[in-house]
């Protein structure tokens, strides 16, 4: 039976000249579109869909799409129940008609025109998972949970910092904070790498007022309990127009990257020259490689 894979770091050259930023920073890509599920999410979907099966519980999350995939792979693998995932009516049909496809029981849960520009849907999501739990569900509850931390603490910081290459920046979009929060914890003493966490200009997760933004997988309209601040060395927030463009560019380049990642790396330009010059080596977490998105159309969370 399959486990969630090591994924690899991809040198990509030129790629700061490539967005107009003549700064010296050598990015490499974490890709994990490479795990099984897609995209990031299928290391916690693992962990999540192995309690459901010991329990024998079926799981119940809000998701907009990439850990409700993982959700519904593991699951099928791991002979859990199947998952009901809880999306926002604005989700992608090409998510939705894979979700299905991959076992998942899809709720979409309406929003009023106020409640997407608030990107308020993820809490009128929670609060519908709450009700499930009421029924025997079980709800993983991917914000607030030092479980998913733990996660990345043991698989994905260590991919990182046992890599034979130093690097001077870890970057990562925060979302749900677990990745984020898991790769500082697993930081060496010894490591002066710092680390950078990046969101959309529209997330309140840095402390800024809930806005309209259009980036696929990051953001939220509150601070999750596993968004560990006190970790971070550095945050970065990416309006809208920045992470589109850089994505439109990275995609012409042959570089299969989405929304979220071409924030990120754009997050990484910033850190680096804010810097002034002193870091010239990074890895850039790429959540996932966009394929459900049609980049540049106005969307929200």
């Amino acid at each position: 039976m399959s486990t969630p894979i090591s994924t690899p770091h991809l040198y990509a050259a030129d790629l700061a000249q490539m967005l107009g930023d003549p700064i010296d920073l050598k990015i490499f890509l974490k890709q994990e579109s490479q795990q099984q599920g897609r995209s990031i999410k299928g290391r916690v979907a693992y962990a999540m869909a192995m309690r459901s099966r010991q329990i024998g519980r079926p799981i119940i999350e809000s998701s907009s799409g990439n850990l409700a995939l993982g959700l519904g792979y593991w699951c099928g693998q791991l002979g859990a129940p199947r998952p009901r995932c809880l999306i926002d009516d604005c989700c992608e049909p090409s998510m939705i008609d894979a979700l299905d496809e991959m076992g998942c029981v899809v709720e979409v849960v309406p929003l009023t025109h106020r409640e997407r520009e608030q990107q308020s849907g993820v809490l009128k999501r929670i609060s519908r998972a709450r009700e499930y739990v009421r029924e025997g569900y079980y709800w993983p509850n991917q914000y607030d949970s030092a479980e998913w931390i733990k996660v990345h603490q043991e698989t994905t910081g260590p991919e990182i910092w046992c890599d034979d290459r130093r690097y001077d920046l870890v970057v990562g979009a925060v979302g749900t904070g677990a990745t984020m929060s898991g790769v500082a914890l697993a930081r060496p003493a010894d490591s002066r790498a710092l680390v950078v966490a990046v969101e959309p200009a529209g997330s309140s997760i840095f402390g800024a007022p809930a806005g309209p933004y259009r980036v696929a997988g990051a953001g939220n309209p509150f601070k999750p309990q596993n968004y560990r601040q006190n970790l971070i060395d550095i945050e970065v927030t990416v309006d809208d127009d920045s992470a589109f463009l850089a994505a439109r560019t990275l995609r012409a380049a042959g570089l299969n990257i989405g929304s979220s990642g071409a924030m990120t790396v754009v997050g990484a330009l910033r850190a680096a020259r804010q810097l002034r010059g002193t870091c010239h080596t990074a890895v850039v977490i790429v959540a996932d490689d966009g394929w459900y998105e049609n980049i540049g159309t106005a969307r929200t969370e």
